[in-house]
């Protein structure tokens, strides 16, 4: 299994950090790539580029330094495309996803690198096939299901965008709140990793799927 791991975090003591570490130790793959965002170049999204996708797409002529623009966002999502399982640990920015983690997606969500739309809309997810497992630590602990569904925009954005691509397994993990008493953010991490444990040995096929 081809594991690549996508760090979103940019702190040293990430807790999502050590939840994935967690989580690889359990899988023993022994293939794993680390995607480290705060340190690792992206390609850049701006107008000339977007303009010269549409262009690209509808067969046109486009300038050289927009063909290797668009050469280098291709090998970002070739990367992800030759890995197995997707590893995603972030933390929880303003109920959302941190923006280099955004950039990553808006940089491999691309039809023909990751998805195909014929004429009629149809879409088909080239990803299929591939497991993404999310980590994310939050400092806010939701209290019921009704203010989670109001105030998540994290789990359900990265879920939605994976499976739209095929990725049809995928598995969250939320570590909250991550701040406050520490015998609650202790107890909180310790119960993800639990269920990262669990999940890695399901996955790598030394466990049962965890209740």
């Amino acid at each position: 299994m081809k594991v690549l791991h996508v760090a979103a975090s940019p702190r040293a003591r990430s807790r999502s950090q050590r939840l994935a570490e967690q989580f690889l130790e359990a899988l023993g793959s022994k293939e794993v790539t680390r995607l480290d965002l705060w340190n690792s170049p992206l390609p850049d999204l701006g107008g000339d580029v977007m303009e010269g996708r549409y262009r690209l797409i509808q067969g046109e002529p486009v300038s050289a330094d927009v063909r290797e623009q668009w050469s280098e966002i291709r090998t970002v999502a070739d990367q992800a495309m030759a890995h197995d399982l997707w590893l995603i640990s972030t933390p929880t920015w303003n109920f959302g996803i941190p923006y280099r983690l955004k950039h990553w997606i808006d940089c491999i969500v691309h039809p023909g690198m990751t998805f195909t739309n014929d004429a009629s809309g149809t879409v088909t997810g080239l990803a299929a096939g591939r497991t993404a497992v999310i980590i994310a630590a939050g400092a806010l602990d939701f209290a019921d299901a009704e203010q989670q569904a109001a105030l998540d925009f994290q789990m359900r954005y990265l879920s939605t965008i994976f499976q739209f691509i095929g990725i049809r397994d995928v598995h969250t993990v939320r570590a909250a709140p991550t701040f406050g008493p520490s015998n609650l953010v202790e107890a909180a991490e310790a119960r993800a990793g639990k269920k990262l444990r669990d999940l890695a040995r399901q996955l790598s096929g030394r466990g049962d799927v965890p209740s």
